[in-house]
C-alpha cells in the first residue's frame, strides 16, 4: 500500500520513535515499522499516478499556511490484528484539507482504502500494528495508561510514501513553507490554482478586443464589448455541445 501524509514535527517525531522503541524492548512488538516514519495518513491506495500526484501536493503545501493539531488518549482499531494509536483531533482546516485531497487523488489513485472517505476518516498516529493481539495488548495498554498524550504539533509538510516489496519507504516530501496569518485560516488560498495559458491567451484576447474597441479607453465603455465577448463564447458552447450530439 502507498499513502499520503503529513510526517510529525521533529519533536513529537522523536517522541514517537522513542517510544516503538520502548515497546519493542518492553514487549517484542516491532511490526510497525514496516512503514518507519512517524505521521498520520490522510489517502491510502494500492498504487499513485506520482506526476499528478506531486502536482497536487506541490501546489497545496503552495497555497496553505503551517497550522496547529492536537492528540488525545490512546485509541485501538479492534478485530484480528488491532491497531494502537494515538487519535488526532479532526479540527475543521484538517477536514478541509482532507477533503482537497481526497477529490483531487481519486482520479490519480487505484485502489483506494475507503476507511479513508472524508465522512468516516480518523486521523491517527499508529504506535502498534501487525504483532499486537489479544495477548500482549491488555499488558501494553496498562503500561501506557499513565502517560500523557495530549499533545500539540504543527503540520509542516505532505509527503508520498510507497510499497518497496519488502516496507514502505518516503518516496517524496513537500513542506509548508508559509506561516500562518493572524485572523486567517490556514486553508483560505486551498483551492486556488495557477492559471492555465488557454485562461491567459483568453483574457489577452479580451483585452485587446476591449482596446481596439473603445480607442485605447480600457476602463471606459467596455461593458457592451464585455457582454458581446461572454455571448461570442456561449455561442462557442452551444456549438461544442451540439457537436457532440
Amino acid at each position: 500500500m502507498e499513502g499520503i501524509v503529513s510526517l510529525l514535527d521533529e519533536q513529537h517525531y522523536r517522541v514517537v520513535e522513542d517510544l516503538w522503541t520502548e515497546l519493542e524492548q518492553e514487549f517484542s512488538v516491532n511490526g510497525v515499522y514496516i512503514t518507519p516514519y512517524p505521521h498520520f495518513s490522510y489517502h491510502v491506495a494500492q498504487h499513485y499516478d506520482l506526476d499528478t500526484v506531486s502536482a497536487v501536493l506541490e501546489r497545496i503545501t503552495s497555497n496553505i499556511t503551517t497550522f496547529q493539531v492536537r492528540t488525545t488518549g490512546l485509541g485501538i482499531f479492534t478485530g484480528d490484528s488491532p491497531v494502537l494509536y494515538i487519535p488526532v483531533v479532526r479540527s475543521l482546516e484538517l477536514t478541509q484539507l482532507h477533503e482537497e485531497l481526497w477529490n483531487e487523488l481519486s482520479a490519480a489513485s487505484s485502489g483506494v482504502q475507503e476507511y479513508y472517505q472524508p465522512y468516516q476518516w480518523m486521523p491517527h498516529i499508529t504506535i502498534g500494528f501487525g504483532d499486537i493481539n489479544g495477548d500482549n495488548l491488555p499488558q501494553i495498554v496498562r503500561w501506557l495508561s499513565e502517560r500523557d498524550f495530549t499533545w500539540e504539533f504543527t503540520v509542516n509538510n505532505l509527503a508520498l510514501i510507497q510499497e518497496t516489496g519488502v516496507k514502505q519507504e518516503l518516496k517524496a516530501r513537500f513542506d509548508i513553507q508559509n506561516q500562518p496569518v493572524p485572523g486567517e485560516s490556514s486553508m483560505e488560498r486551498l483551492h486556488w490554482r495557477p492559471l492555465s495559458r488557454a485562461a491567459l491567451e483568453r483574457i489577452l484576447r479580451v483585452r485587446e478586443q476591449i482596446i481596439k474597441n473603445t480607442g485605447g479607453r480600457v476602463f471606459e465603455d467596455s461593458t457592451e464589448v464585455i457582454r458581446q465577448m461572454r455571448e461570442e463564447r456561449t455561442r462557442e458552447l452551444m456549438g461544442e455541445s451540439e457537436d457532440e450530439l
